[in-house]
């Protein structure tokens, strides 16, 4: 079995400073990095880490298109067998992502982190982060139905794919709310989805580019498409 790593970019300089010294921990065959148009010193930071590991491979947005977009396009890059989505921060454990990949088992399809499930944890993390993932766990299982249920979070990006799955996955949220479509897609096209308990803390290096407001009106328009899916497609 081989896995892939996808982890998106933009203006995370910084981070990627901080997660040098961790790359020999991450349990793949291939790391796709997406530079998601940053305009600081991402572009050379991740040259860098090229140069000291040949798993690695760039892809590079001319402009800014958000997280969805660059998780699409790293998504659309790999060849694993399995394909973990991972944030360049690192404000999920690292070595949670063998958890992951472990319980892609049997006729489980997604394994996603929870921090709300029975063994996760919050660490410091700002309130208006924690109140939206929490209202979009309701929003989101009233409108997906039973097939939803038990799920305790939508908006977590730290996930382990099988392959197949999440190449063929299409979502039309290029932001942050693309997590949750995805994982919503994935649910209505029968994907078997299980969840592993982790720990969300604040980044410490770099700056998050989530803001509530435009986050919480992007997950009102996923919700409005996932209920047309549901009911029409």
């Amino acid at each position: 079995m081989t896995v892939s790593f996808v982890i998106p970019c933009f203006q995370e300089e910084d981070a990627l400073a901080a997660l040098r010294p961790h790359l020999p921990q991450i349990p793949a065959a291939e790391i796709v990095f997406v530079d998601d148009g940053s305009t600081d010193g991402t572009a050379t930071a991740l040259a860098v880490l090229a140069s000291e590991d040949d798993r690695i491979r760039i892809v590079t947005h001319e402009r800014n298109r958000g997280v969805g977009a660059a998780m699409r396009t790293g998504i659309g890059a790999t060849t694993g067998d399995v394909v973990v989505v991972y944030d360049a921060d690192r404000t999920y454990p690292l070595e949670d992502a063998q958890t992951l990949i472990e319980a892609l088992q049997g006729d489980i399809d997604i394994a996603t982190a929870t921090p709300f499930g029975e063994g996760g944890g919050l660490e410091d993390v700002p309130a208006g982060r924690s109140f939206l993932s929490k209202a979009a766990v309701f929003a989101y299982r009233l409108v997906l139905g039973r097939r939803a249920r038990g799920l305790s979070v939508f908006t977590c990006a730290f996930r382990a794919y099988a392959g197949d799955v999440a190449r063929g996955l299409t979502w039309r949220s290029d932001g942050f709310p693309a997590a949750a479509e995805m994982l919503g897609r994935a649910i209505l096209a029968g994907a078997r989805v299980t969840e592993v308990p982790s720990r969300l803390r604040r980044r410490t290096e770099g700056a998050s580019k989530m803001r509530v407001l435009p986050a919480a009106l992007g997950h009102l328009g996923t919700l409005g498409r996932l209920f047309w899916a549901r009911m029409f497609s």
